[in-house]
């Protein structure tokens, strides 16, 4: 192990970056689900030499892999090459790299921007999209903003080579217009999947499908899928584009997508990103300073030949340390941290997500900003907060629809709200049982509801974006 040593000059790693360097590294020895005692030493090795405290990572859990990748962009060119080094190290400390590891490289590697002449010309961002409940590992989408017809018959005429090409990587291809018309042409079969696969949906919701699914096209599929949550985020793809789901990568209900922009011809496009991926565990700079030589060996594992042990780490193990936890009272209250795309996290319970709809969740901080609590019968008076709260955590880019939501919430129409604050005492007692009364919004009939959690462990990342 090499000992703890200042960077100094030499490099310099804001505590930002160090935050965001400790996310892509966590999300890296997940990558194939299993931990290795070589990982495990490196992590250490790393996290010496670089600083990277215990808070340092415990911040780097609320991190989504797409703010990680943004807050490494504005590096150094030789921040960067050592933030490629340690990730191709990381990598091969368990003995060798796998496919998902490799492509998670090569996306980290590009969406960073390393400067490589391999790396030139191909232009990509991360999107780390929620509750788009997208649970197809190893996709690759084709999507566009508009209908670009030369695009189209480029990748209808390679169709067959761009599908064996990421068969190569053990990835499908999903090419919308190809999806739509399957669909269109097994349309008995799919009706009657539906019936028994999704039994929820009623008569009617199974009519309007059918009625819909000969008169959408894939640019419409794009927007509702994607293009609208890039836009109300302020992201933008100027071309068609590759969207590739990082596989494995599980975080707080967020789905990580590299965005490949299709510069050209698609498949060349898709054969140079490739290129890159098969070279990527060897990609170095052109030069490296003599004064980086020395922070690069710091980073750079210990080659040992005995065997380590290897640990299968899942979420079900963090449910067993959360169990643990619970049943021998050590647990106290836990902090509830909000991120500022309205997401809920137990910080105590082992970081774990208190998942429910949009709504739902808008209306509950909606009831943490008024401590004093709010009458069911006055939140028609909260209109106004409670859509600025919506608008802020859905992932809807239709005006209409966010405030047709928030109306059906306001104006008691149908079962709207009943259904809300079920959804959200279900997804606290879910995980508390007993224990989850002072999170719930609760109070005498006609009365005022509350919450009645100390406000002290109440934790917003950035309270201001609901405003």
């Amino acid at each position: 192990m090499q000992p703890k040593n200042k960077i100094g000059k030499h490099m310099k790693f804001k505590e930002n970056h160090k935050t965001a360097l400790a996310k892509i590294l966590s999300d890296l020895v997940q990558c194939d689900g299993i931990v290795n005692q070589g990982e495990i030493d490196f992590l250490h090795q790393v996290y010496q030499v670089l600083d990277i405290t215990s808070a340092t990572r415990k911040k780097a859990i609320q991190l989504t892999l797409a703010d990680a990748v943004n807050t490494l962009k504005s590096l150094g060119n030789a921040e960067k090459y050592a933030v490629l080094h340690i990730i191709q190290q990381l990598s091969l400390s368990d003995g060798s790299a796998d496919s998902d590891e490799q492509l998670f490289i090569t996306a980290v590697a590009l969406s960073i921007a390393i400067q490589a002449p391999e790396t030139q010309g191909i232009k990509t961002q991360f999107v780390s999209i929620p509750n788009l409940n997208f649970d197809t590992d190893n996709a690759v989408l084709y999507v566009e903003t508009e209908f670009d017809k030369t695009v189209n018959a480029s990748i209808v005429r390679d169709y067959d080579d761009i599908c064996t090409l990421l068969g190569s990587s053990h990835l499908a291809f999903f090419y919308l217009p190809k999806v739509l018309q399957e669909l269109e042409s097994k349309r008995t079969t799919f009706h009657q999947a539906l019936n028994y696969l999704e039994p929820t949906l009623s008569d009617e919701q199974l009519d309007l499908i059918e009625q819909k699914l000969g008169t959408i096209d894939s640019t419409f599929l794009s927007k509702e899928l994607f293009i609208n949550y890039l836009n109300t985020n302020g992201l933008k793809i100027s071309k068609p584009a590759f969207f590739f789901k990082m596989g494995n990568q599980r975080t707080g209900g967020y789905t990580d997508f590299l965005i490949i922009e299709i510069d050209g011809d698609p498949y060349e496009t898709l054969k140079r990103v490739f290129e890159l991926n098969d070279g990527i565990m060897n990609l170095k700079p052109l030069t490296i300073k003599e004064k980086d030589k020395h922070v690069l060996k710091l980073l750079t594992r210990e080659d040992k030949k005995e065997e380590k042990d290897a640990l299968s780490y899942t979420g079900f193990h963090k449910m067993l340390i959360d169990t643990m936890l619970k049943s021998n009272g050590t647990q106290e209250v836990s902090r509830l941290y909000i991120t500022r795309h309205g997401d809920l996290f137990l910080t105590d319970r082992n970081n774990t997500e208190v998942k429910m709809p949009a709504l739902g969740k808008a209306l509950y901080i909606l009831y943490l900003f008024n401590e004093e609590g709010i009458t069911l019968s006055s939140l028609s008076d909260y209109r106004s907060e409670l859509y600025r709260i919506y608008r802020q955590i859905s992932t809807y880019g239709d005006e209409t629809l966010l405030l047709q939501a928030v109306d059906n919430l306001t104006d008691f129409v149908g079962n709207t709200l009943n259904a809300t604050l079920s959804r959200i005492k279900k997804a606290f007692t879910d995980i508390l049982g007993d224990e989850a009364s002072r999170y719930l919004i609760q109070g005498e009939k006609g009365g005022r509801k509350a919450i009645h959690l100390e406000r002290h462990l109440v934790v917003f990342e950035d309270r201001n974006a609901f405003s």
